[in-house]
């Protein structure tokens, strides 16, 4: 049903039946996977997403969970490990084409600017354009979604924003209905930020920042 709703809406559509048929096809060259996390064979959808995720010439692409887990541990178990949105079956089929629009809008807002636009602090390098971010020399893989995130927080570093702020950026043009998605994010970011994460603060009642010196 899914496949050819999608279909009918313009795009083309791959279907394997396992994750070992999927990581032997050319993923780099898609522009989207949606995964079941149960899933037959020995790679489940959360190891299939780290492997696509890992690899560098995969990680571009991004990831939907479309599954029966509804349980809120394994909802920010998904969100956490880097998809990019969570849907919970049974599921509205015009909720899920939006999603689906959604989501490409985002990957597709990454596309390289002629002339480069950098945020630097210290050792960090972030890419205002195409969200590349690069730490000691290092390339660091960000989301759509973390990149905007961390463009906001450090283009005002010193301010701090509402999660209200936070998904405008992060998710523009939708409604804030889960602002864990904000906590889950930012959450990730720091795990990606090394050194930096604990210039990423959170003040109770106050919002999310970054900060250019932090108490030791």
């Amino acid at each position: 049903m899914l496949r050819e709703n999608l279909c009918a809406e313009g795009y083309a559509v791959d279907v394997r039946t396992c994750a070992e048929e999927a990581l032997m096809m050319p993923i780099d060259t898609f522009n989207l996977i949606i995964s079941e996390i149960k899933l037959p064979g020995e790679i489940d959808g959360l190891e299939l997403l780290e492997r696509v995720k890992e690899d560098r010439m995969t990680a571009h692409v991004p990831v939907i969970f479309c599954t029966v887990c509804d349980a809120e541990n394994d909802i920010i178990a998904g969100l956490n490990s880097g998809a990019d949105d969570y849907i919970t079956r049974p599921f509205s089929l015009r909720e899920m084409l939006a999603r689906v629009r959604s989501v490409l809008r985002r990957h597709r807002n990454m596309a390289p600017a002629v002339t480069a636009r950098t945020i630097e602090f210290r050792s960090l390098v972030l890419n205002v354009d195409t969200y590349g971010l690069i730490i000691d020399g290092e390339t660091v893989s960000l989301t759509p979604t973390e990149g905007a995130i961390l463009v906001l927080l450090m283009r005002s570093r010193g301010r701090l924003f509402s999660r209200e702020e936070i998904f405008a950026a992060g998710w523009p043009g939708e409604e804030l209905n889960n602002p864990r998605l904000v906590d889950v994010n930012i959450s990730r970011l720091r795990k990606k930020l090394g050194v930096y994460a604990r210039h990423l603060i959170n003040r109770s009642g106050r919002g999310y920042g970054f900060m250019d010196e932090v108490s030791a």
